[in-house]
């Protein structure tokens, strides 16, 4: 296949954001964001510069549809960065209690994503600035389009680009302010980027785009490790949202290592240096980024979907309260939620989630056997960590392939998937009560939106005849301790 790619000079095209290539083109701008980056190399240097000096050297950002994931992965992971894409009321409290007279609050907004959850986080930050008399303005970086609303007086803004889509706007302003304050090394980044490109638009049979293209055009699913865990986490994102679409697309399966189940079984790809992969990426951060956006663009092509569409990950903004439906039952701590494709009499989270991979039937109708099964989890990724360590023992038991994503972080990829990619995925949601997260209305209505958030999921995954499992602990700790055993009664 490399070689028909080669003929067809499909990279150059490629580099060249040649529309042709593709079914429809939402957002292009990608193809030169690391070119127009450059004159942001100084503006981003001279504000963190500024910030230095005023104190400020923590950074919390507040973003949607991918950029947190594409931040954590140009920042290394650095600890000053601290990633708020989710709306979950612990998290949020967690990252608001640091100190913030040392803290810069990023509000990080691409074009065509819902404003509401990053409003209210930015409302949430802003309450704790005047709490401890800072003024928020002076604390507030905001990273939006041109023609957005203005912003208070005091407000920095820098704009980024209205042609990108998240996790495509990663060599943006939209990610590359929040790394580069955090201590990236912008300039680095935006160089080693525009080294990267006469390589990946050369048509060469050994152009890594092509060869990995290629791969993940052919393969129904792809097991995937990093060396650098965010860097792997948004280049299974990028895979997920840019082929899952239209009824096709390969599964990207995040795993832990070669140990995982799913690495002797799936084409196993690695970023970075992964010992046994069948294809790897490699070089600074930079470099693997835009080789994973150039072969998942190569890969949209071959499939005959367009890489930056995500039609199925933009429902309507949810409502302002979540579901209120009653659970079908409660099993310990935990309340399960299901449609009407949970069989009568099930009582335990082990059966709901053995009908949930089984035979469901929605209106009716017969699902089909399950291809694979992802897990949502609406929680606080740093502290209901644990609930990433039921993936492996989950496909271990259910013999299918399982991904597993902190959720809304993971829509923009895996939800995409979920929703559009082949039929045969099962989804089952993690939620979780609000303890810890303190009181007070914007406590009520962060939590509201996260549960609110998993509901339009499940409607529309509901509405593609995509069958969808909710399990809500009402004590976090009780609950996924309630799910391990389920699963290890599978």
């Amino acid at each position: 296949m490399t070689a028909e790619l080669v003929e067809a000079a499909v990279a150059g095209r490629v580099a060249a954001g040649d529309a042709a290539l593709w079914p429809r083109v939402a957002r292009p701008g990608w193809t030169g964001a690391a070119r127009a980056a450059r004159p942001l190399v100084g503006e981003i240097e001279a504000l963190r510069e500024q910030r230095r000096v005023a104190g400020q050297i923590r950074v919390v950002l507040a973003a949607t549809g991918g950029v947190g994931v594409a931040a954590e992965a140009l920042a290394d992971a650095d600890p000053r960065l601290i990633v708020l894409d989710t709306t979950d009321p612990v998290q949020v409290a967690d990252a608001l209690a640091g100190e913030l007279a040392a803290t810069v609050l990023v509000v990080s907004l691409p074009p065509g994503e819902d404003p509401t959850p990053v409003r209210l986080l930015r409302d949430a930050a802003h309450a704790a600035f005047r709490a401890e008399g800072l003024d928020p303005a002076a604390h507030t970086v905001v990273v939006t389009p041109p023609g957005a609303p203005p912003q208070p007086d005091g407000t920095v803004v820098v704009l980024g680009p209205d042609d990108v889509d998240a996790p495509w706007a990663v060599l943006t302003a939209y990610a590359l302010v929040p790394a580069g304050l955090a201590g990236a090394d912008v300039d680095a980044v935006v160089a080693d980027a525009l080294a990267a490109r006469d390589a990946l638009a050369a048509d060469t049979p050994d152009n890594p785009a092509l060869v990995l293209g290629a791969l993940l055009a052919d393969a129904p699913a792809v097991a995937l490790a990093g060396e650098e865990a965010a860097l792997a986490e948004w280049a299974a994102q990028l895979v997920a949202g840019g082929l899952g679409k239209d009824g096709r697309g390969p599964l990207p399966v995040l795993v832990e290592g070669p140990g995982a189940p799913e690495w002797a079984e799936l084409p196993a790809l690695g970023v970075g240096d992964v010992p046994g992969a069948l294809a790897t990426t490699d070089g600074p951060p930079a470099v693997q980024m835009l080789t994973w956006q150039h072969a998942v663009a190569v890969a949209a092509h071959l499939l005959g979907v367009d890489p930056t569409d995500r039609p199925d990950a933009r429902p309507a903004p949810p409502p302002a309260t979540p579901p209120t439906d009653a659970p079908a039952f409660t099993d310990g701590a935990v309340e399960v939620y299901a449609g009407d494709w949970l069989p009568a009499g099930t009582t335990t989270v082990t059966d709901a989630l053995r009908a949930l991979i089984g035979g469901a039937l929605i209106g009716g109708a017969p699902t089909g056997d399950a291809t694979h099964l992802a897990v949502h989890a609406y929680l606080d990724r740093i502290d209901d960590a644990s609930a990433a360590v039921l993936r492996p023992e989950l496909a271990r038991r259910t013999g299918l392939p399982t991904t597993f994503g902190w959720a809304p972080r993971c829509l923009p990829g895996a939800g995409q998937h979920a929703a559009g990619g082949p039929p045969g995925g099962r989804v089952c949601q993690l939620t979780g009560a609000l303890d810890g997260a303190g009181d007070g209305e914007d406590t009520g209505e962060l939590g509201a939106l996260q549960l609110a958030q998993a509901g339009a999921e499940a409607g529309v995954l509901a509405a593609r005849g995509r069958p969808a499992l909710r399990l809500h602990f009402t004590d976090r700790v009780a609950g996924l301790v309630t799910l391990a055993h389920a699963v290890q009664h599978l």
